[in-house]
């Protein structure tokens, strides 16, 4: 899968668990290979919302001001150009997504729900054919029964 044309999607989760030392060894190596542009690493526009709204509240310290952010952002991922029917896939994700935790086995998954830029992550993937890196639990359930590849 080594190449240029091998691209993966990554998920708020992971951006966060990285500022934060806290990614493990398999999701670490897979991102260094973004970060050395050897993978090409995605990410929708959701993503970014998401990832600045945990700047603005204080909880990623390693930027000092909201251009550092972008340009890390900018850096070292490209953005998910997203139609009006990857949205639409998105959202037929959050459905069936949330019914299938709900039907969970586990109790802690039938309590959880997919968010809206966890639905925009498993559609981004499905339209790439690309694994997701991310630590988030019911992202990664729902992923994986989409037929996806789940890095950590």
């Amino acid at each position: 899968m080594e190449g240029e044309d091998e691209k993966v999607v990554v998920d708020t989760y992971a951006l966060l668990a990285i500022v934060y030392d806290e990614v493990p060894a398999r999701a670490a190596e897979l991102l260094e290979r973004v970060r050395r542009k050897a993978v090409r690493g995605f990410i929708p526009p959701t993503v970014i919302y998401e990832y600045v709204v945990h700047w603005l509240k204080g909880r990623i310290p390693a930027f000092k001001d909201l251009d550092e952010v972008e340009t890390y952002l900018k850096a070292y991922f490209e953005l998910v150009d997203l139609s009006r029917g990857d949205y639409v896939k998105a959202a037929e994700v959050k459905v069936e997504g949330d019914r299938a935790l709900k039907q969970s086995r586990d109790p802690e998954l039938r309590r959880r729900r997919l968010s809206f830029i966890d639905s925009t992550v498993i559609a981004s993937a499905l339209k790439l054919e690309a694994p997701i890196v991310t630590g988030d639990v019911d992202l990664s359930y729902v992923a994986k029964l989409k037929g996806l590849e789940v890095v950590w």
